[in-house]
């Protein structure tokens, strides 16, 4: 009796770990497919960077989303000037800025940090209205969702989008 005890306390461990494994696999492939198509655009970004705005480095790849999706590369150029080169996913109009000539994206992280969020998700630089602005998404106090753009060239407030 011991015996079959035993035996079946052993099978339901071994059927506990082989769930669990499954378990884990599933949830990475869900991982991996979600991150493919970021990857692919980043790709393709810094292949489109490389070709058509001279750039040598890449540090840095922004995915912005607001009426439409612009790629934006951060990285030197081949006379070791830092730019940002922004790609509109439909059409690839690109955009070169110098880096030295707008704000930093650290610089929008903390003009945001002055509404006082709860969590600061992520700063992200695109074009509004064809000019450059940086997005910063965070969460309010409330844990409600916040946008802010700031305009590169100057850090002004461009859009606010409270309490999503």
């Amino acid at each position: 009796m011991k015996r079959a005890k035993s035996y079946r306390s052993g099978v339901k461990k071994l059927f506990a770990v082989a769930v669990t494994v499954i378990l884990l696999f599933g949830v990475f492939i869900f991982w991996w497919q979600v991150q493919a198509p970021r990857e692919t655009a980043e790709k393709n970004a810094v292949s489109f960077a490389r070709k058509h705005a001279d750039l040598k480095t890449e540090t840095d790849f922004y995915l912005f989303n607001r009426k439409k999706t612009y790629f934006t590369v951060a990285g030197t150029n081949s006379k070791k000037q830092k730019i940002y080169v922004i790609i509109a996913q439909k059409g690839g109009a690109t955009k070169i800025l110098q880096q030295k000539k707008g704000i930093t994206e650290k610089d929008a992280i903390a003009l945001a940090k002055k509404e006082k969020p709860k969590k600061i998700l992520k700063a992200t630089l695109g074009l509004w209205s064809n000019k450059p602005v940086w997005e910063v998404t965070y969460l309010n106090k409330s844990g409600n969702l916040c946008y802010i753009l700031y305009a590169y060239k100057n850090g002004d407030m461009v859009k606010s989008i409270q309490n999503i």
